[in-house]
Parts: C-alpha cells; structure tokens; sequence
C-alpha cells in the first residue's frame, strides 16, 4: 500500500513521472520470462538518469544491478504503480 501511495503521490506532484513509470512497467513485463532480468536502464525509460534518484528515494524504484559501466532499476511492486498509473 505505502508503494501505491508513493507512486500517487509522486504522479500528482511531478505528472512528467508519467511516460516513465509507464515505460517501466512495460519493460519489466516484456521481461518477466526471463528469469536472467537486471532491470532496466535510463535509456529504456528515456528519462535523464539524474531523475531517477527521484524515483528511488521516494521508495517506487531500486537499484537491481550496478557495475562500473551501467546501473539497471527495477519497481519494487509492479502492480502498485499499475495501479497508480491507472489513477492518474
């Protein structure tokens, strides 16, 4: 629930998250099959990295994999932000 709460909040504060989040939840799904998945990265959600940390400290995202060339994020509950985009 405090992740549909994040992600609404984050929506009506900052509606530019929109395109993002979507982009999100349709990379992930395409995905879901392969159980080797890092996540996606900046480019995937065509957001500018910096914007990401937005998505992580307010709880909705999480780093799944970091090396020294490329960090990929996942959502921490998929669904919450469905829904919460469905809000929107």
């Amino acid at each position: 629930m405090q992740d549909y709460n994040n992600a609404v909040q984050l929506l009506a504060q900052k509606p530019e998250y929109l395109k993002t989040l979507q982009l999100a939840v349709q990379k992930e799904e395409e995905n879901l099959p392969n159980k080797q998945y890092l996540g996606w990265q900046w480019f995937d959600v065509e957001t500018h990295p910096a914007k990401l940390v937005r998505l992580i400290t307010s709880g909705i995202t999480k780093v799944g994999f970091k090396s020294n060339s490329s960090t990929y994020y996942l959502l921490k509950n998929r669904e919450s932000v469905k829904r919460a985009i469905k809000r929107s």
